[in-house]
């Protein structure tokens, strides 16, 4: 039975702050190539953090990538949800307020989202949080217990600790980013799709935002304690070494039925830095990684929708 079927479509999107850009401009390479919107070319889309934005954009309004990319560009989208607080430009060394205003993201993503909730979704979502009174992590899906407003899932799937601050939602419970457990959705996604459609196969498109890369002399860490391991990025070596496992056995469980596009950012001279959303020749930089990226893999791509 389950070969008689066409298969379920899974677009998987990793967390990655204001390089979303470089996803968009796969995704819209994509629409381009197929002539259909990244809405009707999947069944479910999944999103930690920023993909997490993507996913209630697409599926809540029903954006084209493409138009997503205008949003950023032209009503400059990211700007108006990374408005820097001003103890954090005073006291910008010590690091003891978050780097951006919690209330001006929201007033954005309430603007762009309106009143759409979970209910209103045509489409399958998978969108992980951490829940910070419950201290684990939950997804947002379609059966969610509570009808929550897309607006407040992307505003705490967006909540990144130190640059945000965290998001109470409806329910009274507080929430962070999601990318801080899952910052690559594809195996949970698929096995939550699986579980859902049991009679069909399931194919998935995953899509990163870039790796960052780490220099650490191993001569003179021997020196180091929790203070230079904290500076020289540990948390995020981690998260990226945790992000690489998970893809690797996506991979594993899926074969030729997924299809990763992701690449390291210094190979393209690409800060590592996610909040680099106010500076527009990096926000060019980014979106010509991802045609370049789409350009690359084109063929592996094509056989992937083929497939």
């Amino acid at each position: 039975m389950k070969h008689s079927l066409l298969p379920k479509t899974v677009l998987s999107l990793d967390g990655g702050g204001s390089h979303l850009l470089i996803q968009l401009s796969v995704l819209a390479c994509l629409e381009e190539d197929t002539g259909a919107s990244t809405y009707d070319l999947f069944d479910l889309i999944a999103g930690s953090s920023s993909g997490g934005l993507i996913t209630c954009l697409i599926l809540g309004r029903r954006l084209s990538a493409k138009e997503i990319i205008q949003k950023v560009l032209q009503e400059r989208l990211l700007e108006k949800m990374m408005a820097e607080h001003w103890l954090r430009r005073l006291f910008s060394k010590l690091q003891i307020h978050p780097k951006f205003k919690g209330d001006s993201k929201n007033l954005a993503l309430q603007t762009e989202l309106e009143n759409l909730r979970l209910s209103s979704l045509n489409k399958r979502i998978f969108i992980p949080c951490f829940n910070l009174d419950q201290d684990q992590l939950e997804v947002f899906t379609n059966d969610s217990q509570t009808d929550f407003l897309l607006s407040e899932i992307a505003d705490a799937c967006t909540a990144a600790p130190s640059f945000y601050p965290p998001v109470q939602m409806q329910d009274g419970d507080w929430r962070i980013d999601g990318g801080v457990g899952m910052n690559n959705p594809g195996l949970s996604a698929y096995l939550h799709a699986k579980q859902y459609w049991k009679d069909y196969e399931i194919k998935m498109l995953s899509i990163g935002s870039g790796w960052r890369s780490f220099a650490v002399s191993g001569a003179k860490a021997c020196g180091y304690g929790g203070v230079q391991w904290s500076a020289k990025g540990i948390a995020s070596i981690i998260l990226r070494e945790k992000m690489m496992a998970n893809v690797r056995m996506t991979e594993e469980v899926l074969g030729n039925r997924v299809l990763y596009i992701n690449h390291y950012l210094k190979n393209y001279d690409m800060p590592g830095n996610m909040d680099s959303a106010n500076n527009p020749a990096l926000q060019q930089k980014a979106l010509d990684i991802g045609k370049l990226w789409y350009a690359n893999q084109r063929e592996q791509i094509q056989h992937w929708i083929q497939n």
